[in-house]
């Protein structure tokens, strides 16, 4: 383990925002899909209009198969919040990884 003060002030920033992100927000790794779709029924106007009606799926990888979850309209807010949590977790890893590669390149 090494010390906080031989990391540089952005490695140590970024540590500390991920340590909060992951203890405090819930994420998931994935991305919000936009689907149109019919609904089956026979009278309603999609059977003559086409796929008309929009529904939002989560699409992510859950293991080794890929996985479509279908968001209700009313967690979507959540649903994006959640993505978008994951993405600052991923640019947090990222910054932490270039530290670390040029702490390993130093020797």
């Amino acid at each position: 383990m090494i010390h906080k003060s031989a990391l540089s002030d952005g490695e140590r920033q970024a540590r500390s925002r991920l340590t909060r992100i992951m203890h405090q927000e819930p994420f998931i790794r994935g991305s919000i899909v936009k689907m149109n779709r019919s609904c089956g029924k026979a009278n309603c106007w999609c059977a003559k209009n086409g796929k008309g009606h929009v529904s939002y799926y989560l699409a992510l990888r859950l293991g080794s198969k890929r996985r479509m979850i279908y968001i209700p309209r009313k967690n979507e807010k959540k649903a994006r919040e959640w993505v978008a949590t994951y993405r600052q977790v991923s640019r947090g890893i990222n910054e932490i990884t270039k530290g670390c590669v040029k702490r390993l390149a130093k020797g």
